[in-house]
């Protein structure tokens, strides 16, 4: 299928649309929660929830169990860094609905950007009896927690396989509050042109600090002009942004893009190489610590509403 559209929707449309499935996901952060708690569930069939199979015992895991429990969701047990159980999960629940048109609700606030990186190409790679398919995604923010000091990175690689090329290599960071991350990135890729981008808005003025603070080591060796700020809670603004300087860029670069954080970022990332294979996003992890700090709602919601068509059966 081809990714057809894309664009940030009003929150309040979910308490409207009707769904064929919702998909969650059941971590130890208390927002995974927060949007089976804002919606009505009586029209939607299918009520799926990804449980990891790490840290089980940790924060809220327990009471994140017992509220999906509640509302009826099936459970599909799944690792934070592995992909092998989506296909398979996708295949059963598109064969389940058994519709050419889907609709379908994803709460990536608690998610690996492994699984919705997985979730977005498996329907790019989907070329039989789908129609459309909308995938809406959606974010619940939270509120401002202290970051846990210097993090070092667990891998880098590539989403998608390495494409060799001439060309100079242009990096895209998008810059979380890790201290330390972002600039192990940069030493591995020496590349040829660096480019930043981090959220200068956000439900607390002490994040974006933060984001300042722990990246300067990164923001000192960067031109201010190649230095992008953007509203986290404005997706539009986030893949404008984003899209008009790849485009710019691949003409005559390597497009690398690593985003380590926020979430909708790496979001508007993944949409964007979809619509060019050749934009490379790199996948970066942190090395898991026995610990975890959680996330707790702020209260809003943010959703961006994704459409895939198959032009095939445009008859």
């Amino acid at each position: 299928m081809e990714l057809d559209s894309s664009e940030q929707v009003p929150s309040n449309l979910l308490q409207s649309q009707k769904f064929d499935a919702f998909i969650a996901v059941s971590g130890y952060e208390s927002r995974s929660t927060f949007l089976a708690n804002q919606i009505p569930f009586n029209n939607i069939p299918n009520k799926l929830v990804l449980a990891f199979n790490e840290k089980k015992e940790l924060l809220y895991r327990d009471l994140n169990n017992k509220k999906y429990t509640e509302l009826g969701f099936e459970f599909i047990n799944a690792s934070t860094g592995d992909v092998s159980v989506l296909p398979d999960f996708m295949n059963d629940l598109c064969e389940k609905i058994g519709k050419s048109t889907l609709d379908i609700l994803i709460d990536y606030s608690s998610m690996p950007k492994i699984w919705y990186s997985e979730l977005i190409n498996y329907f790019i790679t989907r070329e039989d009896e789908l129609h459309c398919v909308n995938l809406w995604f959606s974010y619940s923010p939270s509120e401002y927690t202290r970051s846990i000091g210097s993090i070092s990175n667990k891998y880098l690689d590539p989403i998608k396989p390495y494409i060799s090329s001439d060309k100079p290599v242009a990096l895209l960071l998008g810059l979380g509050y890790e201290k330390g991350r972002a600039e192990e990135i940069a030493k591995v890729f020496k590349a040829k042109i660096s480019y930043a981008f981090y959220a200068n808005s956000s439900t607390d003025s002490r994040y974006v600090q933060e984001v300042i603070d722990n990246n300067k080591a990164v923001l000192k060796n960067i031109n201010q002009d190649q230095i992008i700020t953007y509203p986290i809670n404005d997706l539009n603004t986030i893949n404008e942004s984003l899209t008009q300087l790849c485009i710019r860029l691949r003409m005559d670069h390597q497009v690398f893009i690593v985003p380590v954080g926020p979430k909708p970022f790496s979001l508007m990332s993944f949409i964007l190489s979809a619509r060019y294979p050749d934009i490379k996003i790199c996948r970066v992890s942190s090395v898991i610590s026995s610990g975890a700090s959680d996330h707790r709602p702020h209260g809003e919601l943010l959703v961006y509403k994704v459409t895939f068509t198959n032009e095939e059966l445009d008859y």
